[in-house]
């Protein structure tokens, strides 16, 4: 008897209020792994105005350290300024500090500070027009207005290739120094 009993609630068909529970939670089971490996994927993005015009960067991790002054910026950072753009896996920005006066003056409004110099490390890829420059290092001096690559860098322009120990690329006088290298250059 105890057997029929509990065959007859084996087959005992389902409502539709049990089918769509478990469409449901099967539904919510097969979508978690999209929502936790979107976690990784969100960017930061820092946006500066000075005279030179604005600064947009975007990374995946943004430290501030007031103490020191710096950004650091973590993971496919990317640095847009009008025409140049600048793709790295770590920038470090380092700001002038604030002294006491100014400190003091503007105590309850935001810190205006000036940016010093840029560094950037690992595959960097530095676009502006037609040139392009790869190494694993740049420092960027905001107030000599030049970037300095080191780490097997070349600059490419349509088929000319330059290579060197050191290249120095001076932004407002559209000039490039090379230390220690060699040059491929098409004639026209």
């Amino acid at each position: 008897m105890e057997f029929m009993r509990s065959e007859r609630i084996y087959r005992r068909p389902c409502g539709n209020r049990h089918i769509l529970i478990a469409a449901l939670c099967l539904f919510i089971l097969l979508s978690l792994p999209l929502v936790c490996k979107g976690e990784g994927l969100s960017t930061t993005r820092f946006i500066s105005q000075d005279q030179g015009g604005a600064l947009s960067i975007t990374s995946r991790k943004m430290t501030l350290n007031n103490q020191e002054n710096t950004i650091v910026f973590e993971g496919d950072v990317v640095i847009e300024r009008e025409t140049m753009t600048l793709k790295a896996n770590v920038v470090e920005a380092v700001f002038e500090p604030v002294t006491e006066r100014e400190n003091g003056m503007i105590e309850n409004s935001d810190r205006k500070r000036s940016l010093s110099a840029i560094t950037a490390t690992g595959d960097i890829e530095f676009n502006q027009g037609v040139r392009t420059v790869y190494a694993n290092r740049v420092v960027y001096f905001k107030k000599d207005e030049k970037m300095v690559f080191t780490g097997s860098p070349n600059i490419r322009e349509g088929d000319d290739v330059l290579k060197g120990e050191k290249i120095t690329v001076f932004i407002q006088e559209d000039r490039v120094v090379v230390e220690g290298g060699e040059a491929i250059i098409h004639p026209k």
